[in-house]
């Protein structure tokens, strides 16, 4: 999903960073990693050392470009996964590389003595990449296309989700990112999308982070960023990366209940894009060799072997906003990992998808025109916005949530919370609700952004097929409290049927003691009859203007007192 291909430049090596050209040159420059917080990882000593990314698209990654190159001594960083299905075709393609590098660029130039700068730095420079493809063919006519198959895709994803034959040491990733997708298939109903949210729901510490699409305003992202279980994400641009891209998808979807009236479908009611990120002009390695969509559409522009310091210039996609938002989880989960000593085994819940995805979004930063579609009482039957979601990435709010006071409680009935944080908990069908209250009263003007998510309930078998079994209806409130720590009024509320998300940005709230409800009302449907509980996670920022960030990583100052490290900047 991208654009512009037939400029290419030469430069001293660069952050990842967004401008147009004239004349050669770039105007209106915009580093991106630091405008979603990545300085405050970097400078902390967290850059995803620990933590492993998958990336599967239609071809796989040139590894043999400058800004993968790092430092003597290092750990193998980057593996090549060969997909086994019948007709695939394994091909290096120039679109991997260029979300490779968003993911993981080092940042190390190896001719000035530097160990590292902001110099070609992706969003976890550190991580370990295993990347994969899942074509079958490239298209000679339209350029960037490829062929699947529903082996070739379910093969993929089965091993990078169950970590299968990744390389070695490799038995589980953290994050998979898919920058790329089709049309149709507008109620996620496919064999592909049905396996991936059956293998996204059974393999919960894996998340998997896919491109909204570049189809424009209103229209439907395609599959499988439609599917339930992941996160998709949309694309920003302009000052500071806080307008939606015109050509970011963001129509609403749609939605089928097999079990109402025999089966039916209602068009358009589903919220798609969870969160956004930078997405628009720019500047990323380039891999000019004899294969993938260069090979098959543009062979006037074949280099044999391929330059190892040219870049694609004015490169816009959600293809790249998924790779931000992928190495932001890298970033705290390895935050997790180093900063905390935790592991998926010790505290799984820290690193569930559930939990990762509504972190994210209660941090987010609001998009220019950002609107859920919340009514005069602040109730949403939508609850995300159609073209951002929740709102632009910020590791930094990120941070703040993940790092929470209230970090998951240990029991699963609510209770007394802090102002930020998150929980991670079962509610049963016969449960009227959970609550959390805020145990510090507001004593100023406060924004409250609370995002409630949970799985989709599908299954992926033995045989590698996708199963629809239920799907729940869980509602968020946000109540402000009397005097006697009574629930007064309701001050908001986010309703949807079809999502399983939920989310309330509530600005401006008056002082005083507030608390958050978590309902669950029904089950949309439930093939099997049996289905009582919901596992969902919650979490929840409250800041005031301007938004505090100088507690980040407060916890950690020990650890980031040992950091050093030598910066050049380039421009």
């Amino acid at each position: 999903m991208a654009a512009n291909m037939e400029t290419l430049a030469t430069t001293p090596r660069l952050d990842i960073y967004s401008a147009k050209f004239v004349d050669g040159n770039p105007v209106n420059v915009q580093f991106v990693n630091p405008v979603v917080g990545w300085d405050a990882f970097f400078d902390s000593g967290f850059r995803g050392g620990s933590s492993v990314i998958g990336n599967l698209e239609g071809g796989t990654a040139w590894f043999g470009h400058e800004v993968f190159v790092r430092e003597p001594g290092a750990p193998e960083a980057f593996t090549t996964w060969q997909n086994p299905a019948s007709g695939a075709v394994n091909q290096l393609d120039y679109h991997a590389t260029t979300v490779a590098h968003v993911l993981a660029g080092s940042g190390y130039p190896p001719d000035n003595g530097v160990s590292y700068t902001y110099v070609g730095s992706g969003m976890a420079p550190e991580a370990r990449v295993v990347s994969g493809g899942v074509a079958t063919g490239f298209s000679a006519t339209e350029f960037g296309s490829f062929s699947i198959t529903t082996e070739s895709a379910i093969a993929a994803y089965r091993d990078f989700f169950q970590g299968n034959s990744l390389g070695v040491g490799i038995t589980q990733l953290d994050v998979i990112n898919s920058s790329w997708g089709g049309g149709g298939d507008a109620s996620a109903l496919s064999l592909k999308s049905l396996s991936l949210d059956g293998l996204a729901s059974q393999n919960a510490r894996v998340a998997h982070v896919v491109s909204a699409g570049n189809s424009g305003y209103g229209a439907q992202p395609g599959s499988p960023a439609n599917g339930f279980n992941n996160i998709s994400a949309g694309s920003t641009g302009g000052p500071g990366f806080v307008a939606p891209s015109t050509f970011s998808s963001s129509g609403l979807a749609d939605f089928y209940n097999p079990m109402e009236n025999g089966g039916t479908l209602h068009t358009g009611v589903r919220a798609v894009v969870d969160i956004a990120a930078p997405g628009e002009y720019l500047y990323l390695a380039a891999y000019l060799g004899n294969s993938g969509s260069i090979g098959a559409g543009m062979p006037s522009i074949v280099q044999e072997p391929s330059p190892t310091d040219l870049y694609f210039i004015e490169m816009s996609g959600t293809s790249f906003s998924a790779p931000i938002v992928s190495g932001g989880i890298a970033l705290l989960k390895d935050l997790a990992r180093t900063g905390l000593g935790e592991t998926p085994d010790s505290n799984p819940e820290s690193f569930d998808t559930r939990v990762i995805k509504s972190v994210l979004m209660a941090g987010s930063t609001r998009t220019n025109g950002w609107n859920n579609g919340v009514d005069e009482f602040n109730v949403t039957t939508q609850a995300l916005d159609p073209a951002t979601g929740a709102g632009m990435l910020d590791l930094v709010g990120a941070a703040d949530v993940y790092l929470g006071a209230t970090r998951g409680l240990a029991a699963g009935d609510g209770g007394l919370v802090a102002d930020t944080g998150w929980d991670m908990t079962t509610i049963d069908l016969s449960q009227t609700m959970i609550d959390y209250v805020i145990d510090t009263p507001f004593s100023e003007s406060t924004t409250l952004a609370v995002a409630l998510n949970w799985f989709a309930v599908r299954d992926f078998d033995s045989v590698d097929m996708g199963q629809d079994i239920a799907f729940a209806n869980l509602d968020l409130q946000v109540w402000q409290l009397g005097g006697n720590g009574e629930f007064l009024s309701m001050v908001g509320e986010s309703r949807t049927l079809y999502n399983n998300t939920e989310f309330l940005r509530l600005e401006a709230l008056d002082p005083g003691q507030y608390a958050m409800r978590v309902l669950f009302p029904q089950m949309i449907y439930d093939t099997t009859s049996s289905i009582q509980s919901e596992t969902y996670a919650l979490a929840w920022y409250a800041s005031t203007i301007p938004e505090p960030g100088a507690a980040m990583f407060g916890g950690l100052a020990v650890i980031a007192l040992l950091v050093s490290r030598k910066r050049v900047d380039c421009i």
